[in-house]
């Protein structure tokens, strides 16, 4: 039996007002430096270019994939010059493009090592929504762990252990040159709780310690 927050997700998900107005096409747009917003209005895909390629991190929903491509090649770029993929966290919004982008640009995908599983299964099976918001299943190409780096044309992502929003939930630190000044970017994984059982919750007994842990 459903919950209410499951079955309230799945409603959401079959007719997804909410989900597209986040999805929105928007220009793409430099923030700092070599770091740029590539995704739809509310749902956050970023672009690093470096001298070797370039980094996406999050692949926004499904639907999202082409609207990311797009400005990727909006900005002058090229969706096939995109090395690697940086995952923060196995839900549809974040992860449900990420198997189109890959396969269009042919990049290595780097996502939390108690995630990976769960991007294989496409979200089936998740600890709080069940089956109830799938997304194309993606294999990634490495497991990371809290304090690894992946390098990239000079710039060092490091992963950042935040689970609790999930199991391997993910954020990425990296520091970028904004003409000549050093910058300290971090892409938050997810804090959120949206709905979990937290106490005695049998489907993931450590999420109060991750937590925790994240905070």
């Amino acid at each position: 039996m459903l919950t209410p927050l499951a079955l309230l997700l799945s409603l959401l998900t079959q007719s997804s007002p909410a989900f597209r107005a986040w999805n929105e096409p928007i220009e793409p747009f430099r923030v700092a430096g070599p770091l740029y917003y590539v995704g739809p209005k509310d749902v956050t895909s970023l672009l690093i270019t470096t001298s070797e390629g370039l980094a996406l991190i999050d692949g926004g929903f499904e639907e999202s994939a082409p609207i990311v491509a797009r400005n990727i090649e909006r900005l002058g770029f090229r969706i096939q010059d995109v090395k690697i993929l940086l995952s923060t966290h196995a839900h549809m919004d974040h992860a449900g493009g990420l198997a189109a982008l890959k396969a269009a640009s042919g990049a290595r995908l780097y996502a939390g090592a108690a995630d990976v599983e769960l991007l294989a299964r496409g979200g089936l099976g998740d600890f709080a929504f069940g089956d109830t918001m799938p997304f194309p299943p993606v294999k990634a190409d490495a497991a990371v762990r809290d304090g690894e780096e992946i390098a990239l044309g000079g710039i060092r992502f490091r992963a950042l252990a935040t689970p609790g929003h999930t199991k391997g939930c993910t954020s990425w630190a990296f520091t970028i040159d904004d003409g000549g000044v050093a910058r300290r970017v971090v892409m938050i994984g997810g804090t959120t709780a949206p709905g979990y059982r937290l106490v005695n919750n049998p489907a993931y007994p450590g999420i109060v310690d991750d937590f925790q842990a994240t905070f």
